[in-house]
């Protein structure tokens, strides 16, 4: 073997500092240059529900916060939705609760998006029913 053991122990601390900076620059994370965020116009949705049986409670959330609830529902409800509308379209999450004993109940979720395109969704439960709708 030749050289000193302690020599190349310097010499690899050595190259190491040297790369020091490069790493550090690499490995950071960027918060000079924050990526711009698409503009996202609030705008004003009509949602009517429909439902099968008569619930007990239902409740909408969009991007997990409440955006409209109500306990005895009638059987139809027509109500407007303020809520950020992007191009690729909007999920809600729709929670509703029947009385029990109730079977195969359903919940009708028609939309109408600011730029006047319907959709149409439905979600069926027996008790209850708890799930995402998409809305592209």
């Amino acid at each position: 073997m030749r050289g000193s053991p302690i020599l190349r122990a310097v010499f690899v601390f050595v190259a190491l500092l040297a790369f020091a900076p490069l790493l550090w620059k690499m490995t950071r994370p960027a918060v000079a240059n924050p990526v711009p965020q698409p503009e996202v116009k609030r705008a004003t949705a009509e949602a009517r529900l429909s439902f099968s049986t008569a619930a007990t409670r239902v409740t909408i959330q969009h991007l997990g916060r409440e955006v409209w609830s109500k306990s005895s529902p009638t059987t139809a409800e027509d109500f407007p939705l303020e809520i950020p509308w992007p191009k690729e379209g909007v999920e809600l999450h729709v929670i509703v609760v029947w009385p029990e004993a109730t079977r195969s109940a359903a919940l009708r979720v028609r939309l109408t998006a600011p730029d006047g395109t319907e959709y149409d969704r439905t979600l069926w439960g027996d008790t209850a029913a708890d799930d995402v709708l998409g809305f592209p």
